[in-house]
């Protein structure tokens, strides 16, 4: 076992409790602080070396001090596919030049440091309190694209505002394709199909394979099942899955009548917007926020899993879905030059969602329960993803995680994020 190396650094306390200004008793080869957080202690800049008997039951990656730490290369891309969401976290590095690693160094560490500083506008005590108010500075990270928004960057593809456009674009292929969105989990409606959901699924079919020959005949389908959603699915005697489903019918109506380019359908959209509000209010009121696991620690959070992993699925594509429409009413009232400077309606409340691509990716219980206890989890606090970002890496993320990343800190610091943590992995 090797001990933490000083260098020529006058640092004595670990990477991770320095950057969350906590007291560090400096044991090695773990402080009490990483051994609690199931964090990888690091000294000084420089990787701690552990051996496979230390390893935490996260198994959270080392991270390295330098890009060029891996000989390895990722063989993927972060890139949009044909419908314009995220089709893949890792990068292609191989042809960049060594001054290109360099400055994506630079952007990944300014992110960080834009986190560990605060600057995002929530500490850890606001960010546990499911009643505590907000306002826009808990924002910070994302009022550049608001404030600053201008119609041509919807043609910028590295622009925030045509990423956010991309992603809502993307949701009714994204269905069509695998029955599942960011903020749908695909085991969420096996059984027993609302026929909400079937009639959607449906016309997301036709509309991602419509012809200028059958365009008509889609658009008459599509405005009978919105028509037909809005009779039977506004009454009071719904149960919570009733109430998920029709939001999520809801959703790809909208997105594709907002995003059509049709000034009818876009007219239609508008008309359903209240619509959609109130049903999202209501499902806020029944979603579980977490507040039980809030506070807790990695260690405490695997002592207590869900009491199925059917409830899971459901609790979580509830906090997502809720995340997602008032985020598409938010980047709408945008669009139309209508964003208020005062009023941030649902966002004045923390919302918690989980972090965790084992966790939503599982495809059955054995899996789901596996993952609960041997791999990374985050509750994330609203946007408060200072404790993701120290430790960790692109192969944690999911879809949802990622797209809400990307327009939290930019598509290029995300590039760089990839890039970087896929270095904690390969050292």
């Amino acid at each position: 076992m090797m001990t933490p190396s000083t260098g020529a650094s006058r640092q004595r306390s670990c990477n991770a409790c320095v950057r969350s200004k906590r007291r560090c008793d400096k044991r090695t080869p773990t402080c009490s602080n990483c051994t609690k957080k199931c964090y990888r202690c690091v000294y000084g800049g420089r990787p701690q070396m552990h051996s496979s008997a230390t390893t935490n039951s996260a198994d959270v990656p080392l991270i390295t001090d330098s890009l060029g730490g891996s000989t390895s290369t990722p063989d993927d891309s972060f890139m949009l596919d044909d419908g314009g969401s995220p089709a893949a976290f890792d990068i292609d590095f191989g042809l960049l030049s060594p001054n290109t690693m360099l400055q994506i160094d630079s952007n990944f560490d300014s992110l960080l440091n834009s986190t560990f500083e605060n600057t995002f506008g929530l500490n850890v005590a606001s960010s546990t309190s499911a009643s505590k108010t907000l306002t826009l500075q808990a924002y910070a990270k994302m009022l550049p694209m608001c404030e600053a928004y201008a119609p041509w960057q919807l043609s910028d593809p590295s622009s925030s505002a045509a990423y956010a456009m991309s992603v809502f674009k993307n949701f009714h292929v994204a269905f069509s394709r695998d029955n599942s969105t960011i903020y749908m989990h695909r085991s969420l409606y096996v059984s027993d199909t609302p026929r909400w959901i079937i009639q959607a699924f449906s016309v997301c079919v036709l509309y991602t394979n419509q012809t200028p020959a059958t365009r008509g005949y889609v658009l008459r389908a599509l405005y009978e099942q919105v028509r037909s959603l809005v009779e039977t699915a506004s009454g009071t005697a719904l149960t919570p899955r009733d109430k998920l489903a029709r939001v999520h019918a809801m959703i790809v109506y909208q997105t594709i009548r907002m995003f059509d380019g049709d000034i009818t359908l876009n007219q239609q959209a508008e008309d359903d917007l209240s619509l959609l509000d109130a049903w999202t209010n209501e499902l806020g009121k029944i979603k579980d926020n977490l507040d039980d696991l809030a506070e807790k620690d990695v260690t405490e959070i695997r002592s207590k899993p869900p009491e199925s992993w059917e409830r899971w699925v459901f609790a979580e594509s509830a906090r997502r879905t809720f995340f997602i429409s008032a985020a598409l009413k938010a980047f709408w009232e945008l669009l139309k030059g209508r964003r208020s400077t005062t009023d941030i309606g649902a966002w004045r409340y923390v919302h918690r969602w989980t972090l965790s691509k084992y966790l939503w990716d599982a495809t059955d219980p054995v899996e789901f329960f596996k993952a609960w206890k041997e791999k990374p989890i985050w509750i994330i606090s609203s946007f408060y993803l200072e404790e993701f970002l120290r430790a960790g890496t692109k192969d944690d993320v999911d879809d949802f995680g990622l797209v809400l990343l990307t327009l939290c800190f930019g598509v290029n610091e995300m590039k760089s994020f990839c890039y970087e943590t896929s270095q904690r992995i390969s050292a």
